[in-house]
């Protein structure tokens, strides 16, 4: 009698600690919410990356936190192309602007000065 109470109370124990915690629907939810989120911080951050190299990486940070919750840039609102484009604007902001063309030096006129006789 002692042995059948004690399975039936394990048994119980097990149902209820299954039963407990988010299930895979709510554990996946949470997954893409928090990419999402990653995301569009990451995004932020590539909009103000100062040189190309640093906007790639940030570039590849947002694909990797995407990929790994199996979801593609569109979920985030944005497109493979846009991001991107960031990363050629930082690129080109770090480059030096071509000096301008020196200016060519204003020719003086000599002038005979009057001598006083």
């Amino acid at each position: 009698m002692k042995r059948i109470v004690l399975m039936l109370v394990s048994l119980l124990v097990v149902f209820l600690s299954t039963g407990c915690g988010p299930s895979d629907v709510e554990k996946r939810a949470q997954q893409v919410a928090q990419a999402k989120d990653d995301a569009l911080k990451l995004r932020q951050q590539l909009a103000q990356a100062k040189s190309g190299a640093d906007a790639e990486n940030v570039r590849q940070q947002i694909m990797k936190v995407l990929s790994d919750a199996s979801l593609t840039v569109e979920s985030i609102h944005f497109t493979e192309a846009e991001l991107k484009d960031y990363v050629k604007a930082a690129s080109a902001a770090e480059k030096p602007a071509a000096p301008p063309p020196p200016k060519k030096a204003k020719a003086v006129r000599h002038t005979k000065a009057k001598r006083k006789g």
